[in-house]
C-alpha cells in the first residue's frame, strides 16, 4: 500500500475535524475510503453511521435521530460536513442538510452516486457537490477550507457562492487503486445513530461477512444500472474498469482478519468479478495460503470457465451470484442491454455444478416492458437449470439517468416522479415480496419462478402450471405454496448458517421477517 498523500498541514491550530455522514450504509466502502484518506493526510474524520439499511423496510429519521445528528455537529464543531448517499435518500438528505444549517456553520458536501449522476439537482441544497471518486476531491476541498483558499475549480468538485453554480472540471479516474489506504473500520470518533440513539461504536463489527471491492467499474452496460451512465460520463478520462493487485487485495483481507477475528465469510463486492487467467492464478494461490475462509463472488454468465470455477473452488469459493435477469434473450438484449445469452446461462449452471460451487440466480421482475411470453420464457429457463439452486428475485427499480430511465420515460410509461430520488419505491421493494400490489398474472409468474428454485417440488408439476389458465387468472393458491415453499427453504439455508457461524442477529434484521420472506 503506498503513502500517496503526504501531510501538508502548516498549523495544528486550524480546525481538521471533518464529519462525515453515511446515509442508510454502515458498509458504505466510499466514505470509509475518504475517512481513511483524510486521516492519512492528517485530518480529524468523524464518521456517522446515519441508521442501517433494512430490506424493504426503510424508515425516514425521527426528529430524535436528526436532532441527534444536529448535537453531534454542534459537538464536533467540523470544518466540513459531507454527506455520502444514493438515490432513494435524496430528500432525507435534503432535510437533514436543512436543519443542520441552524446547527453549525459549516459547509455541505454532497457526494455518492446520487450526486455525482445530478450534480444540478443537488448544488441547489449542498455548498459543495462531488462528482465522482471523492477520495482526493474531498481532500483538496478539505486542504482549501483549512487555508481560507476558494475552492473553486478542484477537479471533481461542484461548488455554489449564493445563487452562482460553479461545476469544476471533471476529475480523471484513479488509475493505481492501490494507492489508496484501507478504508477506516473499528476507529476512534465513530457515532451509529438508530433507534432514536447514538451509539459510539461501529456496527460493522457485529457482522461475521467481510465485503470488499477488488474493482471498479464494470466491463458491461447494463439498461438499469448507473453504469450506463457513468462510462458516458468519464469518456477520456482513463480506464473506467480497473482492478486491484493481488497484494492489495490479499493485503487488505489481512488487515480485516486481524480486526474481525470472527469472520467467516468474505463477499467480493463490486460490479463484476472479472479479471485476468494469471491474476486469478495468483489470487487462488495467495486466497488459499493465508487467506483460507469460504468466499463469495458475483460474476457476469461466460465470464469464467470451468478451469477458472475449479482453481477458485480449491482457493474456498463456495458460492457465484450471477444475473439471468429474464429468461428471454429478447428482454435481456433489447430491454436490459445486455450481452448474455440464455445458452451462457445453461451453461454456466452446468459449469457451477461440476465445480461443486453453489448458484444463485438474480431475476428481475415489475418491468413493464416485458411480455406474457418474455415471462413465460423465464420460467422455462428455470427448469432447465442444473439444480440445486437460488434465486434472488428484484423488482425492477429505475434510477436517475439510467438507459432504462430514459426510455421508460419517453415511451410514457412512467414520468419522473417514478424515479428514485423523487420516488422511494426501493424503500419498501427492492427485493420482490408479495405484499407489494401487483396484477394476478405477475402473481402467478412470480409465484411459478420461487416453486422452479425448489428441489423438493418436482419439475413436471411446475410445468403442469405453466399450462393452467384457471392458477393464471386466480393465483392464490400458487402464492400460498410459494411462501410456504420459501419458508422451508429459508428454515433450511438459517440452520446450515446458524451451524457455519454466519447467522447473526445484524443479518437476521436486515432480511429476515415472516411478513416479507424473501425467495432463495
Amino acid at each position: 500500500m503506498k503513502n500517496a498523500m503526504p501531510d501538508n498541514s502548516t498549523s495544528q491550530s486550524r480546525n481538521r475535524r471533518v464529519m462525515l455522514v453515511s446515509m442508510y450504509g454502515i458498509e458504505n466502502r466510499g466514505v470509509r475510503y475518504i475517512s481513511a484518506v483524510l486521516r492519512q493526510a492528517g485530518f480529524e474524520p468523524h464518521l456517522v453511521l446515519f441508521k442501517r439499511w433494512v430490506n424493504n423496510r426503510i424508515r425516514p429519521p425521527t426528529e430524535c435521530e436528526a436532532q441527534l445528528l444536529a448535537g453531534l455537529a454542534r459537538k464536533i464543531n467540523p470544518l466540513l460536513i459531507g454527506f455520502g448517499f444514493g438515490s432513494p435518500y435524496f430528500k432525507i438528505v435534503r432535510d437533514l442538510t436543512d436543519m443542520l444549517r441552524a446547527a453549525t456553520p459549516a459547509p455541505m458536501l454532497w457526494g455518492g452516486i446520487h450526486p455525482t449522476v445530478c450534480p444540478e439537482e443537488c448544488i441547489a441544497h449542498a455548498d459543495f457537490v462531488c462528482v465522482g471518486e471523492g477520495e482526493f476531491a474531498a481532500l483538496e476541498l478539505c486542504r482549501a477550507l483549512e487555508e481560507g483558499r476558494d475552492p473553486g475549480g478542484i477537479p471533481g468538485l461542484w461548488s455554489r457562492r449564493g445563487p452562482e453554480t460553479r461545476p469544476g472540471p471533471a476529475r480523471a479516474l484513479l488509475e493505481d487503486l492501490d494507492s489508496l489506504p484501507y478504508p477506516d473500520y473499528m476507529q476512534a470518533n465513530t457515532v451509529f445513530i438508530e433507534d432514536n440513539r447514538a451509539s459510539e461504536i461501529d456496527p460493522i463489527a457485529q457482522t461475521v461477512e467481510y465485503r470488499i471491492y477488488p474493482t471498479r467499474g464494470c466491463p458491461y452496460n447494463c439498461s438499469y444500472c448507473y453504469n450506463s451512465t457513468l462510462k458516458n460520463m468519464y469518456k477520456g478520462l482513463g480506464r473506467y474498469y480497473r482492478i486491484r493487485g493481488v497484494d492489495g487485495v490479499i493485503g487488505e483481507l489481512r488487515h480485516a482478519l486481524r480486526l474481525f477475528p470472527r469472520t467467516r465469510r468474505v463477499k467480493f463486492d463490486g460490479d463484476v468479478f472479472a479479471f485476468p487467467k494469471p491474476w486469478l492464478r495468483d489470487f487462488c494461490a495467495a486466497y488459499a495460503r493465508d487467506i483460507g475462509v469460504p468466499f463469495e463472488i458475483l460474476t457476469y454468465p461466460g465470464e469464467l470457465d470451468e478451469e477458472d470455477l475449479r482453481a477458485l473452488r480449491r482457493a474456498g469459493l463456495d458460492k457465484i451470484q450471477t444475473g439471468i435477469q429474464s429468461g428471454s434473450d429478447r428482454e435481456v438484449s433489447a430491454v436490459y442491454g445486455r450481452r448474455s445469452t440464455c445458452s451462457d446461462i445453461r451453461e454456466l449452471s452446468r459449469v457451477a455444478r461440476r465445480a461443486g460451487v453453489g448458484i444463485v440466480f438474480d431475476l428481475i421482475f415489475d418491468n413493464p416492458l416485458a411480455t406474457p411470453e418474455d415471462k413465460r420464457a423465464m420460467i422455462e429457463l428455470l427448469l432447465e437449470l442444473e439444480r440445486p439452486f437460488k434465486i434472488y428475485l428484484y423488482s425492477l427499480t429505475v434510477f436517475p439517468k439510467t438507459a432504462i430511465a430514459r426510455e421508460l420515460i419517453e415511451r410514457g410509461i412512467i414520468t419522473a416522479d417514478g424515479v428514485e430520488g423523487r420516488a422511494t419505491k426501493s424503500f419498501s421493494q427492492f427485493r420482490l415480496s408479495f405484499d407489494y400490489p401487483r396484477p394476478p398474472e405477475d402473481v402467478y409468474w412470480i409465484s411459478l419462478a420461487i416453486l422452479s428454485s425448489k428441489s423438493f417440488i418436482p419439475r413436471r408439476l411446475i410445468r403442469a402450471l405453466l399450462n393452467s389458465e384457471h392458477f393464471r387468472r386466480n393465483p392464490g393458491a400458487l402464492k400460498f405454496a410459494a411462501r410456504l415453499s420459501d419458508l422451508a427453504k429459508t428454515v433450511a439455508i438459517a440452520l446450515g448458517m446458524l451451524a457455519r457461524g454466519e447467522l447473526t442477529r445484524f443479518k437476521i434484521r436486515q432480511y429476515g421477517t415472516m411478513g416479507q420472506i424473501i425467495s432463495q
